[in-house]
């Protein structure tokens, strides 16, 4: 994420995009033809008409497609939805804290993550927040919590963190959400500087923390695990979820390194800052198998993922998905100042690292990068998941394509991302469908880590604005963020975003993690001008969640794939429900579920504009919980 001057930078050896272009690329003043022209006193008077016409139709070319960008801008600004901000009238006026004013520790740094979740059955999406805490606040006795706001119905929220008893405190990063008992209801799990904490919901609107009766809370190592990303899964397919966390660095609370005013303090700019991650030793994920009974075996060593020490990750996000449609799920963890790691489930309890060869592991050009956030979907409809990853400042934040086989192509230049937001720190992420064209769309989150640098260059502000990046067609991404409202708000220094229909409206609304802030919850208004459907799976045979089914909606002789996910972005757990962008399109050909077991259900002529429940070999229908939808009225 930072490195000092004396540490070799993990910034892509690709040429300096700030720099103008060799005569190889663009034709420079030197190698111009023009420039073997003679002198005007010995040009033949016939030449001149030529050349007069040719730079007037230059002209007006430059004039015609200035027009048709202004043009394509306006049209872009009519049809696109807004991104409206309703934080204060939503009632998110609680402020997540991550260190003090000034980085003095890498502590202080990476920010917390959110999650949405549906914790009480009743078909709106409820937030959890996680948080940090500030050695001043601390030592003032002033101990930040986590926070559960329960979804009214009516565009509010309200505060039931202390009903819930998950009030909870401690230096938190992050939150994974899953129905780890298959008992109906989402369960919460929060990652920690310490010992982690698993919740199991009681179903009457409480929580109980069960972290360390069910083996999930701390490794014991020699000292304080300091975990990140976590998400649930079922890697064996048993019908019960499993559960990744990715582990950090090593950092001993009991040996801290220099801070900014010691004399060798870490500097970046030439401004000191808090030691970055590659001061440190990076630390071992974990995979817990769930055993049914309330409990978790660490299963690390026995499915193959111990790592050489040499090798550790700094990790941050994990996702799990089935990277070639075999109906295992693999998993990807990415992860700070180093290479992401990716591992490819071979259906026995087993996993093997194709890191290196499936193309994952580095950028196109072989730099490792520092990454934060980690997003999954099929951006191009080929059938296919590709990975898209949220980098550093001074990097390029890549995408690959999934070409098959568990072969990636970095395709970041190709597809128009190369230069989106190059000096910025990436957090948050998603592929999501923001405009319902039918089309995965890009946000991400962005945020400067040490305050201070701002000072001495006021160029590296330490608030970085959202950026939303339209999917034309598989073929390339547009920056709309200025066209759908994303430059109107205050900039922040974000971290954690999450993803939810949070008023059941069709279209996906945004909720970004702002370091020592308030978070920003973004309405999403007009994405339901064009159709959608909305899918929430209930296992049998598979986990209760459905997490890992893959569904797959055909229309008008085109197919395209969805995957049932909670854990993704950068600390956060998205809306589990699978939102489908329609387009123009009445209705859905034809939709198949393919379950974790195995199991596959088809049910054709779908009409679109719903919220549907399939229910893994019992039939498609209208969700029931999905019942207050006519409070909140469709913004057409």
């Amino acid at each position: 994420m930072m490195r000092t001057p004396a540490t070799r930078s993990s910034i892509s050896r690709r040429p300096n995009i700030n720099k103008a272009p060799s005569a190889k690329g663009f034709a420079t003043a030197e190698s111009s033809p023009l420039n073997l022209i003679p002198g005007a006193g010995n040009l033949h008077k016939k030449r001149w008409p030529f050349l007069l016409t040719a730079m007037l139709i230059l002209t007006a070319s430059a004039r015609i497609l200035i027009k048709t960008a202004a043009a394509e801008t306006a049209k872009a600004a009519a049809t696109l939805p807004l991104f409206t901000d309703v934080t204060r009238e939503a009632g998110l006026d609680m402020k997540i804290i991550d260190g003090d004013g000034m980085t003095e520790y890498l502590t202080d740094v990476n920010g917390e993550g959110a999650c949405f979740l549906d914790y009480n059955n009743d078909g709106y999406q409820d937030i959890f927040l996680a948080n940090g805490s500030s050695r001043k606040s601390e030592a003032a006795g002033d101990l930040h919590h986590d926070y559960l706001l329960r979804n009214n119905g009516n565009g509010t929220f309200t505060d039931v963190t202390a009903q819930a008893h998950l009030g909870a405190s401690g230096w938190h990063s992050g939150c994974a959400i899953g129905d780890f008992n298959n008992d109906g209801f989402a369960d919460i799990y929060v990652t920690s500087l310490g010992p982690n904490l698993l919740y199991r919901n009681i179903g009457d609107g409480t929580f109980t923390e069960i972290g360390e009766a069910a083996g999930v809370a701390d490794p014991h190592w020699r000292f304080p695990k300091w975990s990140m990303g976590a998400a649930f899964g079922d890697y064996d397919n048993d019908g019960r979820l499993d559960l990744y966390v990715a582990n950090f660095v090593k950092f001993d609370p009991k040996h801290l390194p220099p801070k900014p005013g010691d004399v060798d303090a870490c500097k970046l700019k030439e401004v000191p800052i808090a030691c970055p991650p590659d001061s440190f030793e990076g630390e071992q994920g974990m995979l817990y198998h769930n055993n049914g009974n309330g409990t978790f075996t660490d299963v690390t060593k026995a499915a193959g993922l111990i790592r050489p020490a040499k090798s550790l990750g700094r990790g941050f996000g994990v996702v799990f998905a089935d990277f070639n449609d075999d109906g295992l799920q693999d998993i990807y963890q990415v992860n700070d100042a180093g290479p992401n790691w990716f591992y490819v489930n071979n259906g026995d309890g087993t996993f093997s690292d194709a890191s290196y060869e499936s193309g994952l592991a580095v950028d196109g050009f072989g730099n490792s990068q520092g990454t934060m956030g980690v997003t999954v979907g099929d951006y191009n409809n080929d059938g296919l998941m590709d990975v898209y990853i949220s980098n550093w400042i001074d990097q390029e934040k890549t995408l690959y394509e999934n070409q098959g086989s568990h072969s990636f192509a970095d395709v970041t230049m190709t597809r128009g991302l190369a230069q989106i937001a190059y000096q910025y720190c990436g957090w948050g992420t998603e592929f999501f469908d923001f405009d319902n064209d039918g089309w995965l769309d890009l946000w991400v989150s962005f945020g400067h880590t040490d305050p201070q640098v701002e000072r001495s260059h006021p160029e590296d502000s330490f608030a970085e604005p959202n950026y939303l990046l339209q999917n034309r067609m598989g073929r390339k991404f547009v920056d709309v963020s200025q066209i759908v409202g994303l430059r109107n708000p205050n900039a922040r220094s974000g971290r954690g975003a999450a993803f939810a229909d949070f008023d059941n409206d069709g279209d996906i609304d945004v909720l970004v993690v702002n370091k020592n802030d308030v978070p920003t919850l973004f309405r999403n208004d007009g994405g339901n001008r064009n159709n959608w459907l909305t899918i929430r799976t209930e296992g049998v045979k598979s986990n209760r969640n459905g997490i890992g089914a893959r569904i797959s909606v055909s229309a008008q002789g085109i197919r395209r794939i969805f995957d049932v996910r909670s854990s993704e972005s950068y600390l956060s757990g998205n809306d589990v429900r699978v939102h489908i962008g329609m387009a123009d399109l009445k209705q859905a050909d034809l939709i198949e579920v393919r379950w974790p077991s195995g199991q596959v259900d088809r049910y054709p002529n779908v009409p679109v504009d719903a919220f549907y429940l399939a229910r893994e070999g019992q039939g498609f229908r209208k969700d029931p919980l999905v019942k207050l939808l006519n409070k909140v009225p469709l913004r057409r």
